[in-house]
């Protein structure tokens, strides 16, 4: 019988000898299939990671473990949720509670080696004590036509737009504070060091320490969208910020003010830019745009001191030039284009930075 990948449980990742040998890092010729296979069916990310680092582990209690020994020691831990009639229970593996079930397996399978590895050991118990069980999550659904107001318990406010859900706890622990999102919300969130702020929204994680910045992730949508208006925010995929936390290499982008990053969901990548309207990010004095034969060098570096962003030329471009120019309300974008226009120059934007270059008149 055909089996349907789309729909595979922990225990049927953990029961297949091809990905067995794929998560200990053994060469097989199905190795390439489970490489692409968070691409094809990226709605599984979490039992793939749960199920890879339960055979990691099993692995590392005894790395001559056959498969179907492996086979064996997760059947007899499901034993237990087994009906008298024979059929099997299985538990139900929610975002919030996928680690802390793992956890749990592997300290049924291993606990001696859990005992000996202290590090490890404790590094088990943090993920027990962040991810809380999803009947303890409280679920805000805005299904008005005005922004939800959500205030959680350390401080941090969330504006829920129209259509959207945001799931939290009553009460964060002391080491993370972990919210879940389906839709639009703009999120001012307490600064705290000790305890980072983790949004998970549809294959992204957001990890922020205090700023105020928006999310656009809609389970229908083709990508994910943070745009950051203060302070600053790291962004990965799931999978990449479960590799950061283990401290491996993690591909995820850091965004400051200004900045925005969207997230192809099919095809796991970032793309980093500008927000569509810069805001002038300077609170202790009010910016003045009047340029009177200004040097060209010193109006650059005055917009790149009020919006907060990196505008990067060739010296020789701006060389014993001045600009004699007066703005008002405009936005960021219309001032490059006037100076651009003015100077015989033109702008782009790759990388969130403003690339300025003479103007191709071909």
């Amino acid at each position: 019988m055909q089996r349907d990948f789309s729909k595979f449980e922990i225990e049927d990742f953990v029961f297949d000898e091809s990905f067995q040998k794929w998560a200990s890092g053994i060469p097989s010729p199905e190795h390439r299939f489970w490489e692409r296979y968070l691409h094809i069916y990226p709605h599984q990310t979490d039992k793939l990671l749960a199920a890879r680092e339960l055979v990691k582990q099993l692995k590392a209690d005894d790395p001559a473990l056959s498969f179907h020994a492996m086979r064996r020691e997760v059947w007899s831990t499901l034993q237990e949720h087994i009906e008298p009639s024979g059929k099997v229970v299985r538990p139900i593996f929610t975002f919030w509670n996928i680690a802390a079930s793992v956890v749990l397996v592997i300290l049924g399978l291993g606990a001696w080696y859990l005992s000996s590895q202290p590090q490890l050991h404790q590094q088990m118990e943090q993920v027990i004590t962040f991810q809380p069980a999803e009947s303890e999550l409280i679920e805000e659904v805005n299904r008005t036509n005005s922004t939800l107001l959500v205030h959680l318990s350390d401080g941090s406010v969330v504006e829920l737009a129209k259509n959207s859900r945001l799931k939290y706890p009553k009460s964060f622990a002391n080491n993370q504070r972990v919210v879940q999102l389906e839709g639009e919300a703009f999120f001012e969130v307490q600064k705290n060091p000790e305890s980072p702020f983790l949004i998970y929204a549809n294959e992204t994680v957001t990890k922020v320490l205090g700023t105020s910045f928006r999310i656009v992730a809609f389970q229908d949508a083709s990508k994910v969208i943070v745009s950051v208006a203060t302070g600053k925010v790291s962004v990965f995929s799931k999978e990449g910020y479960h590799r950061s936390a283990q401290h491996q290499n993690a591909a995820g982008v850091v965004l400051t003010a200004n900045q925005r990053a969207e997230f192809t969901r099919d095809q796991q990548q970032f793309n980093k830019t500008l927000v569509e309207n810069p805001d002038i990010i300077i609170t202790q004095e009010n910016p003045t745009f009047n340029f009177d034969n200004t040097p060209l060098k010193l109006v650059f570096e005055a917009l790149e001191k009020a919006y907060g962003v990196e505008i990067l030329y060739d010296a020789e471009l701006v060389l014993n030039r001045s600009l004699k120019v007066h703005f008002g309300e405009e936005s960021l974008y219309e001032k490059l284009t006037v100076i651009c226009n003015t100077m015989g120059m033109q702008y782009q934007i790759v990388d969130a930075k403003i690339i300025i270059e003479r103007k191709n008149l071909n």
